[in-house]
């Protein structure tokens, strides 16, 4: 393809269409930067965002349901500040995004120019590669190497910006190439034999997913492997949804996020395989929860990712869904035998501690008790429901197995290891506009609503079917649970004037319920789906009861003042 005379924001257009973006997310400063030519030369979506934390939110869940870079577009000054917390959170969880940004004009940089700011300084720790344009015939090689950065290795965000003298050349732009699709690296055959061996001879082997199994779409391999050795799945945050929840080998979540019986069952682990995790801190509750007589197996795209916590018998460096492949193929070569009655055992395990929660859950309770709500909507919403994670004390207890349980591969979209208050609820947007097809629901407290609630509107203009359900008790309850527990008086952690959710929501062309008996729950629940195959999008504002926590919640907390 010849060059053709264009500006650098044309070129910026032509490299989205070229990579299949559909959508960008953000605000419009002067249009002529990206703006008018999107409209001009595109058939992309520009989704106007009321906040550029809300764009970049709505691309991180764009990026982690597709696996494809979520674009994200700013300006100047406060514009690109306002990335900051969700490009870094992209990052920390591999979630593959693109940020693009009109920049202070080059001629004034240094002299105080209007809005100006060292942008490269501000972005190199939270993104995995920036670049300032100078010249602007660089634009095709920057863009194709921003989109190939985003989603390679491990991906992450990066960062492109244009500074705003340079909208108005024009150039003979290079032809833009597509960047190559994200490689993958299969393990050395090996140190893989050797996992093996000791995965044939474990008694009780225990399979940790996290984010790296799903982005590595390592779905069917991993169950596949788990069936074949009898072996447990539970997952970090970022790995929920690499297994149904509801399948046999489920056994929920590590660290903070335990349940009674997937800790019984890790606890009494003797080969732990981890894959695509690097064990961060709430994954283990700094590192203290690890089985006292299991060796540690760890698979992951990073090579600096294993030992760096909790030494392994066998670190694997590989693509989790190459790698899982090769081991069912070593499995066949080492001529491994299922354990039947071992995989019985643990179905068994899983299905009565499912409904042993479930009935607890049913119990109706004045003031209504979380797991009564988390109960009704997934059996309510059921399959093809996308579960988007917040992060407070109340909406903790969607983490928490079998309580809500995603039902579907893919389905569920956490923070990473930022907990970034917000992100969740605003990134329902982006979830609802990635995959259209699917229900979204996303379980909030009034603390982290109250930070996003101005994007309702943005929902209803986009005709995003989405469910809020605002978990309210009137406090940032989780510092205001450390305050209990030290017995130190309630004070700055709850809200002496509470949200009226529901009426703001309506003001926002939202539908909006406020439910206080636990016998409306489940009325609530259905005309919340009913409304969002409409398009409407529905807020329930549910008041809740103050301080109930899962019990190993509880229980940690209780060890760390009693520590």
């Amino acid at each position: 393809m010849s060059n053709k005379k264009m500006g650098p924001w044309q070129a910026v257009v032509e490299a989205l269409k070229h990579e299949g973006v559909t959508h960008v997310f953000g605000l419009p400063g002067n249009p002529k930067h990206l703006v008018n030519d999107l409209m001009d030369h595109s058939d992309i979506a520009f989704v106007l965002m009321r906040d550029e934390k809300s764009a970049v939110a709505c691309a991180y869940a764009w990026g982690r349901l597709t696996g494809q870079p979520g674009v994200v577009f700013s300006n100047p000054g406060p514009g690109i500040t306002n990335l900051v917390t969700g490009l870094l959170e992209a990052t920390c969880g591999s979630v593959p995004m693109v940020a693009i940004a009109n920049g202070v004009v080059q001629h004034q940089e240094g002299m105080g120019a209007f809005q100006e700011l060292d942008s490269r300084t501000l972005m190199r720790p939270v993104t995995k590669w920036m670049e300032r344009v100078a010249d602007i015939r660089r634009v095709p090689w920057v863009m194709r190497r921003a989109f190939a950065t985003a989603r390679s290795g491990r991906p992450g965000a990066v960062y492109v910006e244009l500074p705003s003298d340079l909208a108005d050349q024009q150039c003979d732009m290079p032809a833009y190439a597509v960047a190559p699709a994200a490689s993958r690296c299969r393990p050395d055959a090996e140190r893989l034999a050797e996992a093996v061996t000791l995965l044939r001879q474990a008694r009780q082997p225990v399979i940790v997913c996290g984010a790296g199994a799903v982005v590595s779409g390592a779905a069917d391999e991993v169950a596949q492997l788990a069936d074949r050795l009898a072996a447990a799945v539970m997952t970090t945050p970022g790995g929920r949804g690499i297994y149904p929840e509801d399948g046999p080998n489920a056994m929920g979540q590590i660290g903070l996020y335990f349940t009674q019986a997937g800790k019984a069952w890790y606890d009494d682990a003797d080969v732990l395989l981890v894959l695509g995790s690097r064990l961060e801190a709430f994954s283990t509750n700094s590192w203290s929860l690890y089985p006292k007589n299991a060796q540690l197996v760890q698979v992951d795209v990073d090579p600096m990712a294993l030992d760096m916590n909790w030494r392994t018998a066998v670190g694997v460096t590989g693509d989790v869904r190459l790698s899982v492949r090769d081991m069912l193929a070593e499995l066949d070569r080492q001529g491994h035998a299922r354990d039947p009655a071992r995989a019985d055992r643990l179905a068994g395990a899983s299905r009565a501690y499912v409904q042993a929660c479930t009935a607890e859950a049913r119990e109706p309770h004045t003031p209504i008790r979380t797991r009564q709500v988390l109960e009704s909507v997934n059996r309510i919403f059921g399959h093809d429901t996308i579960l988007m994670k917040e992060n407070g004390a109340a909406d903790l207890w969607c983490y928490y197995w079998p309580y809500y349980r995603v039902l579907d591969v893919g389905d569920c979209v956490p923070m990473a290891e930022q907990t970034a208050m917000g992100m969740g609820a605003i990134g329902a947007i982006g979830a609802k506009l990635a995959r259209p097809h699917k229900q979204v629901v996303c379980f909030v407290g009034d603390g982290a609503m109250q930070m996003s609630i101005v994007e309702l509107a943005t929902a209803s203009e986009r005709r995003c079917g989405v469910t809020w359900v605002v978990l309210n008790n009137q406090a940032f309850g989780w510092v205001q649970y450390n305050q209990v527990l030290t017995q130190r008086p309630l004070r700055n952690t709850g809200f002496e004037v509470g949200s009226d959710f529901a009426a703001i929501a309506r003001a926002q062309g939202c539908h909006g319920i406020t439910v206080t008996d636990p016998a409306m729950v489940d009325a609530a629940v259905q005309e919340a789906q009913r409304l969002n195959q409409e398009g409407t999008p529905v807020l329930i504002d549910v008041r809740i009861a103050k301080h109930d926590y899962s019990d190993h919640f509880v229980a940690v907390h209780h060890e760390r003042i009693d520590h």
